[in-house]
């Protein structure tokens, strides 16, 4: 849907209201006394909070500090949306400003690489404080150059506005520990924040971060408030939807977000039922991400990553029982009967890409056995035999394993007719069968699961690779 113009070129006398209402709020919460400047005038009084500002930004780029973390989001295009950025700033009493950043719309081949550079900036004494980098810097200006600034090419129209970024940023409130602003044309939301350590150990904490919490292999979550439920997809990208439901929601919302070293900021305020939020923080039990307030989390779909099996998790044979370990030997005598040279490597939970008589493709789910064969010109051939079992999540956290009624022997299981395999994996699969919960050894990026009957019983243990 083609974004409303009007909005975006906010008029003049809309702006002249804005900033002198934002004036007037910041005598309020700034970090000096109000009654300093009530008897003054209004151009004075944005002069006076231009000053405080500037002192703040050059007072945390001092000797012995890191400067400032600038959360920086653009409005995007008609066509395209873009993640959040992370730059990072020292100001001085000279006007002059160090940027950097290792974002990904860098030019000159820096693209994805740290890189600084000098120019320098304003105070604007206007309807209300500006402050405005008023000279190009590589690390900033990039985003308004009306002129196609992706690193692959054709990704973004030459409109002529580019990213929608800006460069004159309007002052929305001036705290110790944050200050904010929005930009001057197109509005986006805008942060400060003191950076508490040298900027490339920031840049690394954050992909660190991200690298944990947002994977590809992961990338769909849980946002409730324990009444309601909506679910995020895409956090990876740092541009996602939300919706009611993951697949083919009924009405979807795009969000942006910049990570941090301990979660992600999105670009504005948002909401799920009567509670809202605008920065999410890992939990101290590292199992979900809770909102301000703690009153919302983010959680990471592993349960459907388990239960939806899009790879083959193989059973750790640590954990069989007596009565599996007995099987899983007879299988690997049933397997040597058809060649001598073939190998059980393992076996496993998945599901099984089967071609119909119609041509269709349909996932069956059953108990796999990882059966290779001996190298035949550089390369080992894989076997997956399988018999069919239900593979049920019957509520957040839980796995069902049960009969199915599906007994028809497919055709990677058919090569080992002559065998009692077929039978064997049946029974193996029965010694599964039950409700469980899942306790993934990671909430983010899980590479273990053990199955825990309710009730009692025998744990299973998932490798998942």
């Amino acid at each position: 849907m083609k974004r409303n113009k009007i909005v975006k070129k906010i008029t003049n006398a809309m702006h002249l209201a804005l900033c002198i209402s934002a004036a007037s709020l910041l005598l309020t919460s700034c970090t000096f006394e109000q009654d300093d400047y009530f008897d003054e005038t209004a151009a004075l009084r944005v002069t006076h909070i231009n000053n405080s500002i500037k002192k703040q930004l050059v007072d945390q780029s001092a000797e012995g500090k890191y400067g400032w973390v600038i959360q920086y989001f653009v409005s995007g295009t008609d066509d395209y949306d873009f993640e959040g950025f992370n730059l990072f700033g020292r100001f001085y009493d000279n006007n002059k400003v160090t940027l950097a950043s290792n974002h990904r719309f860098l030019r000159n081949g820096n693209a994805n690489k740290y890189t600084e550079h000098t120019s320098t900036f304003k105070m604007l004494a206007e309807e209300g404080p500006v402050l405005s980098f008023d000279t190009w810097n590589d690390i900033l200006t990039v985003f308004e150059d009306p002129v196609d600034p992706s690193a692959a090419p054709g990704t973004i129209t030459n409109n002529g506005e580019g990213m929608f970024g800006d460069h004159n940023l309007v002052l929305s409130a001036f705290k110790d520990d944050e200050v904010l602003f929005r930009g001057e044309r197109h509005r986006a939301e805008i942060r400060f924040i003191p950076c508490d350590r040298p900027w490339t150990d920031y840049m690394a904490a954050v992909t660190e971060n991200k690298n944990h919490i947002a994977t590809s292999q992961l990338p769909s979550y849980y946002v409730t408030n324990g009444v309601d439920t909506l679910y995020f997809s895409g956090l990876n990208k740092g541009v996602f939807i939300y919706g009611e439901r993951l697949v083919d929601p009924l009405k979807k919302k795009t969000l942006s977000c910049v990570f941090t070293p301990n979660g992600f900021r999105i670009n504005h305020v948002d909401s799920i039922g009567d509670n809202a939020f605008h920065e999410f923080f890992l939990a101290d039990d590292k199992t979900k991400l809770l909102s301000e307030d703690g009153k919302t989390q983010v959680i990471a779909c592993w349960d459907n990553y388990v239960v939806d099996c899009p790879s083959y998790w193989r059973i750790d044979p640590s954990k069989f029982t007596q009565e599996q370990a007995t099987l899983y030997a007879q299988m690997e005598a049933e397997v040597k009967k058809v060649n001598s040279n073939y190998v059980l490597d393992s076996i496993a939970i998945g599901r099984t890409v089967e071609t119909m008589a119609d041509k269709s493709k349909v996932a069956v789910p059953g108990l796999v056995l990882c059966v290779h064969g001996p190298a035949r010109m550089g390369r080992i051939p894989q076997y997956k035999p399988y018999v069919v079992m239900n593979i049920d999540r019957t509520q957040f956290g839980q796995v069902r394993f049960s009969e199915s009624s599906d007994d028809t022997t497919y055709s990677a299981m058919a090569m080992f007719n002559g065998t009692d395999l077929k039978n064997m994996c049946k029974q193996f699969a029965k010694t599964t069968w039950g409700t469980y919960d899942i306790a993934p050894n990671d909430f983010f990026c899980p590479s273990y699961a053990d199955l825990k009957p309710i009730g009692g019983g025998n744990t299973i243990g998932l490798i998942l690779k």
